[in-house]
């Protein structure tokens, strides 16, 4: 596949282009097939991959097809990831702010056996969330919020960035509105399996969502999280998740605008 996947590439981008994105031999990706088109991203199958014209949704893609942000084959511990994923017969990844569906499509792609839980509190970036993973049966799209406690939560939205910047508030402002918040226990119900990978980027909650001990978050392997200290000067948000990273004894590596919070005890299943 990965040779297909090579010759491909040759044809579509510039020879530097190709080099900085070539996947390692180890890589479980397919997204060497995916390459822009008139309206949108065609897919592996004929499948397509719908954005707005904003410039958000344009790095979006750019940032999870092309140089591929979530891959994990850069990683020292690669290996130990791809062994779990093989010798799991049900893979859960849970996609906590998935935005318009490029991340969730991505995995689905990139680890085709897994179970695909999309959680997404914007409506408009639901609607496309949905579309886009139609064609995915892997993919559960949830048009709600994950947070440390169940209920409702305000989305405001920020009129000068659009559905790419909002965070979620306990209390209603002028610009937002009531969404459902749920707890990664209430996620993880939504499909029986084993936790695999857990990708958070939920604009600065995330230190709400580990402000309260949960097991399941243990139970991740692999967490992959965007941290929003530089987002949130002088709240020190990433506290609550630095603390739980170190409570539990995992390696920790920064790449591009992501941790890659490594398990140290990964066991295949």
């Amino acid at each position: 596949m990965h040779d297909l996947v090579r010759s491909t590439l040759k044809d579509m981008l510039p020879p530097g282009l190709v080099r900085l994105l070539r996947p390692k031999n180890r890589s479980l990706d397919a997204w060497g097939a995916v390459r822009y088109g008139l309206h949108g991203l065609k897919l592996p199958g004929g499948r397509r991959f719908n954005f707005r014209s904003s410039v958000a949704d344009r790095t979006v893609c750019k940032e999870i097809f092309f140089r591929r942000v979530y891959a994990t084959d850069h990683l020292h511990r690669a290996q130990e990831i791809v062994d779990f994923y093989r010798a799991c017969p049900d893979p859960i990844i849970v996609d906590a702010g998935a935005n318009i569906g490029a991340s969730a499509v991505w995995f689905a792609l990139t680890y085709p056996k897994a179970k695909i839980l999309a959680i997404e509190p914007d409506v408009s970036n639901y609607e496309l969330l949905k579309s886009n993973s139609m064609s995915f049966p892997s993919v559960v799209p949830l048009n709600a919020a994950i947070a440390a406690t169940s209920g409702t939560l305000y989305l405001d939205v920020d009129p000068a960035l659009g559905a790419c910047g909002y965070h979620t508030a306990e209390q209603p402002t002028e610009h937002s509105y009531a969404v459902e918040a749920m707890t990664l226990e209430q996620v993880m119900a939504k499909s029986s399996g084993t936790p695999f990978i857990l990708k958070i980027d939920i604009e600065g909650a995330e230190s709400d969502l580990f402000s309260r001990h949960s097991e399941e978050l243990n139970r991740f392997p692999l967490v992959i999280i965007e941290l929003h200290d530089w987002m949130l000067p002088g709240e020190s948000n990433s506290r609550n998740f630095l603390k739980w990273h170190v409570e539990m004894q995992r390696d920790f590596v920064y790449a591009g605008e992501n941790v890659f919070s490594i398990s140290n005890t990964i066991r295949p299943v």
